[in-house]
Parts: structure tokens; sequence; C-alpha cells
């Protein structure tokens, strides 16, 4: 337990746990009535039960960054807040936890660099590895226990044996069964029994099981499931172990930590390489979701000559138990993930999307396919699906085929760059069809129970980010959809607020220009990271993920080193006029996911530091300043030895108008 002492730290001074704290006053600490988090992954779509902050300036209450420098390390997702408004945030050194006052409770160093956002895991939703029963006894006898119920006479709850419909059995050693040229299992594969049935003029039942390595089906009949299967049984000691926090790490291992004594729980070695550092890890109902595999050669890359085997990307979305890590299920995508955030689909189903926009609806329980649809071969996104319960619809981003480097698309037909994007010819799609500014992209709208697809709409920019919420302006559920390129020299931006029944634009909104070839921050820090033996650069999406708040606001940060809020003027819901309310400029860009809410705070994520404000109506009184003296890092944190720096810092203009204007309108005066 590490106590930074921050509620005695002087305003405007930072103490030496990296805590600056900008306001003095009393915090109203809220506990979670439900028991479940207020902002558990970064793809929570809670933010409508609570309000953002009306001044980005003036509600702003502490902040975090790396103790020993600004630029030390490097956040990783958005924050997460617990039920007791306790906030974690992962970062490439560290996972930290502060209380709602800004006083850090502990830190965890993981085994290597997040790879992906980490998410919080309620006790309530474990659940141990399923564990072969002992064999035992002949065959007919466990034929015997794996008959069904109805077929001795009790129709009511068709089961096998003592298990439900829904259990696990594993194949024995010596066993493999192929049809059609496909494997369906072999030894060792875990498969779980979906029904049990008795085709017309049949005597004996037959058991349909689905296999989790292949996601095929096969169905045995029952006098062979004793010789061929062994069963399987699975415990629930969700009362016996404590809430978590799980996330992933590029040398391969997925790890769970208590989050009340900040302990490692488990860690389990998922795969050789997990290509980091984007998109999240999540939980549900045991399971832990997350995406492993880093692609290591061509063959990963469909139909894309593919010269480099380092491209980043993810090959498999594993399903392991919340428990103790180990494999419950694993499917293979058609084209790499990245940026993959779980989202949670109708009838327990887990959604997401591929680097070429397609769209996967999984079981969660066994990892069987569900639908894919979609995707334009060979393409390559940042943007990841959004998931809309409400209307059930999956909405998923990406790019058009043909995109060249030219601002439109009928530029390229008819010259040499058409050609550089064709799928169907030698030697393949080339490195030139890749995504840049001014390139199309679209937005794809599918329902989430049977992938049909509903509409589909053209977007003048690569997509960045989406969510969706009740926004003010017009009273009506909205996607809100952010495009632009990252990280590259005059790169316009834009937001759209969607209709999500019919892909009709409601409003757009132009956003910041990018005048320099980094993201904000990214130049000033490079070295340092460097010489840390970091990552020299966060390179986010050119937008963070929208935040929604019960008031209809959108709250987004901007690649340019701006955090907005948009919304109707006066509040006055209904209307169509839709303005910038507050900016903050912080010089540095914000994560992919980078804004989380609960009851009276809100905390974002740049690529620096954490920002923490509180959302009560009230104002603040008084003015403050930010003051950066020599400070020393304490003994037993992370990087562990003493060490003082000296810290400039030099303020990062943004100018969203030609070069050389030397006007911006989302500086804060």
């Amino acid at each position: 337990m590490l106590d930074g002492s921050s509620d005695k730290t002087e305003v405007g001074k930072m103490n030496k746990m990296g805590v600056t704290r900008y306001r003095r006053h009393a915090v109203k600490r809220t506990k979670r009535s439900d028991g479940k988090f207020f902002w558990a992954d970064s793809s929570n779509r809670d933010g409508d039960a609570y309000t953002g902050a009306t001044d980005l300036l003036d509600n702003v209450t502490w902040g975090w960054h790396h103790p020993s420098g600004t630029y030390n390390t490097i956040p990783v997702g958005s924050p997460l807040i617990d039920d007791q408004q306790n906030i974690y945030i992962g970062s490439d050194d560290a996972i930290r936890k502060f209380d709602v006052t800004g006083t850090i409770l502990w830190s965890y160093a993981p085994r290597g660099q997040l790879a992906a956002a980490p998410t919080l895991v309620l006790a309530s939703s474990r659940r141990l590895d399923a564990t072969v029963v002992q064999e035992g006894g002949d065959d007919a006898e466990e034929e015997r226990e794996l008959r069904p119920d109805w077929v001795s006479g009790n129709e009511s709850v068709p089961s096998v044996g003592s298990f439900e419909v829904g259990d696990l059995v594993r194949v024995k050693p010596g066993f493999r069964y192929q049809a059609d040229g496909k494997e369906l299992y072999k030894a060792g594969d875990t498969g779980m029994i979906t029904a049990v049935e008795k085709e017309n003029g049949e005597t004996e039942s037959r058991a349909v099981i689905s296999w989790t390595r292949t996601g095929h089906k096969s169905v045995v009949q029952l006098h062979a499931m004793g010789s061929r299967f062994s069963r399987v049984e699975s415990k629930n000691v969700a009362a016996t172990l404590p809430s978590m926090l799980v996330g992933s790490t590029t040398s391969g291992f997925v790890f769970a930590i208590d989050l009340a004594s900040g302990e490692e729980l488990w860690a389990t070695w998922a795969s050789n390489d997990i290509a980091g550092v984007k998109g999240s890890v999540a939980g549900k109902d045991g399971i832990i979701v997350v995406a492993t595999d880093r692609c290591t050669d061509r063959y990963c890359y469909r139909y894309r000559n593919q010269t480099n085997p380092l491209t980043p990307g993810n090959s498999k979305v594993r399903g392991l138990s919340a428990a103790d890590g180990s494999a419950i299920w694993e499917f293979k995508t058609f084209a790499p993930v990245w940026n993959m955030a779980p989202l949670w689909g109708p009838r327990d189903t887990v959604l997401f999307q591929d680097y070429e926009g397609r769209a996967y609806s999984l079981d969660l329980a066994t990892g069987s396919l569900r639908f894919q649809v979609g995707g334009d071969i060979g393409t390559h996104t940042h943007a990841g699906a959004v998931y809309d319960p409400g209307h059930n619809i999956l909405f998923a981003l990406g790019m058009r085929h043909y995109n060249v480097e030219t601002y439109h698309m009928e530029d390229a037909i008819g010259t040499d760059g058409g050609k550089f994007c064709n799928p169907y010819v030698a030697p393949g799609i080339l490195i030139n069809c890749w995504t840049w500014q001014g390139g199309r992209g679209f937005v794809r709208a599918y329902n989430a129970t049977s992938g049909r697809s509903l509409w589909d709409l053209n977007t003048p920019e690569p997509p960045a980010s989406a969510s969706t919420g009740m926004v003010s302006a017009l009273a009506h559920t909205r996607l809100i959809v952010t495009m632009g390129f990252n990280c590259a020299f005059n790169s316009p931006s834009q937001i759209w607020s969607i209709d999500p029944n019919n892909g009709h634009i409601r409003w757009m909104k132009d956003g910041p220009t990018l005048w320099t070839s980094h993201c904000a921050g990214d130049r000033e820090g490079a070295d340092i990271r460097r010489a840390m033996g970091g990552r020299a650069t966060c390179s986010p999406n050119s937008w963070s993920l929208p935040a929604v708040d019960s008031a209809g606001d959108v709250y987004v940060g901007n690649q340019v080193g701006v955090l907005q809020r948009w919304g109707s003027p006066g509040g006055v819901p209904g209307t169509r006029n839709v303005d910038l309310l507050s900016t903050l400029t912080t010089g540095v860009a914000f994560q992919d996911a980078a804004i989380a809410f609960a009851d009276g705070i809100m905390a974002v994520t740049t690529c620096t530091s954490l920002l923490v404000f509180q959302t009560y109506a009230e104002k603040f009184n008084g003015s403050w300043s930010v003051a950066h003296d020599d400070y020393s890092p304490s003994s037993g944190m992370v990087h562990g030895d003493e060490a003082s720096h000296q810290i400039s810092e030099t303020p990062h203009t943004v100018p969203t108008g030609a070069p050389g204007s030397g006007s911006s309108p989302w500086d804060v005066r």
C-alpha cells in the first residue's frame, strides 16, 4: 500500500507520487448501491447515467503524471472507476489505483508493456476452469450417466446425465473426426452439448456438440459418448473470489490483480506475443475476452502483398476463465483484429470487428460463430465497432476499397494509384493501399442478432471512433462518429451525428486540423521515452471515443491536444443548434478511449497524464496556477531508484487555420 499523502499536498504543487492538486474542496464520496462498477472498461456505455464537467477549465480538480517526468510513461485506455469511486489507470510501466481525492493506494508492474486497456471484473462473475472427471467404470456406466433424463421418461428438461444442456465434454486421447474435408474435433478438444435430439424413426437420441476450437458442430449417438468423450465438470466459486482488474501484455501474458490489495491473483501465457497498444480486454459471466497471437507472417493478411511481417495485428480472439486464466475457447478471425474492444451483444454474445471493418458475433460461452458480415479485403482502419442495445444495432467502421493517397477515390480511378488496391491480381494488394488522410471510409449498420445489413454510409475521411447516446440537441439516440487520419500533417477532422435507424446525418461539425507530422506531445516526448526504454510515441487515433453524459452533451478529445464539450446552447433539449460549449487545451493528445464518468466526477487520460474533474452543479471559488518544482520519487515506486529531474515545459499551440495564421479558436485563454 502506497501513501502519497495527497490530501496534504499544497494546491498547485506536485507531490512525490506525481499528483498535482488544482483545487482544494470537499469531495462527496459515493458508493454505488447496486454493486456494479461506475466505469468498468473502455467501452462502457453507462455515461448517460452521470453528468460531465460543465466547464472543463474551472472544474479540473487534480491530475497525475509519472513522478520522474511528464513523458516517462504513456497511459493505456480510459480510466476505470469502481463502485467506491476509486480510479485505476493503466500505463506502459504500471497500473495504479487512486482514491477519489488523488491519494495513490497501490501500483502494480505487469509482466511487460500493456497490450490493451484493462478491465474491471466483478467477483460475482467468476468461474473456475472446467476439470475432467476422473475415468472409472466401463463405457456402459458412462453412457448411462450421459443419457438424457427425458429418454427415461422425464421429458420436461433435456439434459445429459447430471448436466443440463450447455455443459462440456472433452475428447479422449486417440480420437478425432473429420467430415467433408474439415476437422470437427481431435483429442483434447472441449465442446459444449447444445441439444439432445431424436429424429423420426430413430430409437436412440443423439447429442449435438459445438466444438470451441473449430467452431463446428457434430452429432454423436449416445452409445458412443462414453467411449469417445470424458465428462467435464464446471465449478462456480464466485463467492470466494475477489473483484479484479484484468489486462494483457505484449509479451503474451493475461493477468488479474486484486482490486483491494493490488496483489497478482493469476497470470497465464496466452500466446507468444500480443500486438499492442490498442483496444481493450473485457470480462463477463466469468469469461475474459482478449485478442492474442500477434501476426508474424504474411499469411495473416489475406490477399495482401505483405512484405513486412511486423505490421501490427492479432490473429485470434480468446475466451479465458476469470478464475485462473485457463483457456475456454479460441476463435481465428478472417483478418487481424486491431483496436478491438469486445462488446456485449444480445443473447449472450460478444461483438467486435477486425481491421478490415468485418463484424463478428460469437457465443460468449463457447466462442462459436453466430455471424460474420461485411469487411473490405485489404483495407485497414483504426476504428472499432459500436453496439447500440436500444436499437439492437451493431455498427462497423472501416475504409473503402481503392483507397490511395489522393483526396478522393475518383482521382485514383484510371491512374497508376488504382491498381495498388486490387486484391484479385498478382501480387495482391500493395502497401500503397492503406489508410491516409482524405481516404473515404464507411459506417455500416447490422442487426446485432442476425447480422442482416440495415444501411451503409460513406465518410469523406477515415473513421476514428464512434459511440451512441441520447444527444440533447435532438432528444433522440444518436450515433456520434468522429473521423480524421491520425498523426499526419494536414489531417482535417469532423464529428457527425447520425440517426441509428436509417443512417441519415443530423448534424456535422468540423474539428481542428493537425498541422504537424506528430500527434500533440509525441515530438516533444520522443527522446525522453526512448531514453527510458519505452515506445517513442503515443500515436493515438485522431479522436478519442466520444462519451455522452446524462445531459446529452458529447465529450471528446482530439489529436491536437484539445478536450471538447459539445451540446446545445443553454442546455435546451429539442433544438438543432449544437455548439462547442467548453474546451481545455492540454498540449498532448488523448487516448483512443479517454473519458470515464461516475457520480460527481469525470476522469480523462491524455498520452501523458490523468485529469480528474468535479461534475457537481456548484462552481469552484478562487484561482490557481500550476508550478512544477524539483522533486524526487520515493523508494519502492516502479522505477525504484531515487532521481531528481529538472523539467522544462513549453506551450503547444494548436492552430486550426492555415499555417502561419497565428489564431486558434481551440486555445483556452
